[in-house]
């Protein structure tokens, strides 16, 4: 339980220690992707994952389901939109689902390379 915390809290902390040098010097870079980036660098310079931020990492993983809930139901108030636009957004849909399928699985295979398996 405390590693999974601790993982967590390590995630948490970078992302606001990123927000902030951010906002203090300007850059035109999301804060998350600037910290994909920092934590993909720091793990490929360690050769492994930490279990206390595997762990951590798992349970946000195993919460991720609920982030889609507020956006669901925004969506379901704008069925006129849906209507009229629903090829666009199927397609804006999918071919965004794939990328984010094709670039997940992209690093997943790298990490696993880098651990010899």
């Amino acid at each position: 339980m405390a590693g999974r915390f601790a993982g967590i809290l390590i995630i948490a902390i970078l992302y606001f220690l990123l927000d902030g040098l951010g906002r203090a010097v300007a850059l035109p870079l999301p804060t998350a992707i600037l910290g994909i980036v920092v934590l993909a660098a720091v793990l490929l310079w360690l050769g492994r994952v930490p279990e206390f931020l595997g762990n951590g990492a798992d349970t946000l993983i195993r919460l991720f389901p609920l982030l889609f809930i507020p956006p669901l139901v925004a969506v379901s108030g704008l069925g006129a939109l849906l209507v009229s636009h629903w090829l666009v957004l199927l397609i804006a849909i999918s071919l965004s689902t794939f990328a984010g399928l094709a670039a997940t699985a992209f690093i997943y295979q790298a990490f696993r390379k880098g651990q010899g398996q």
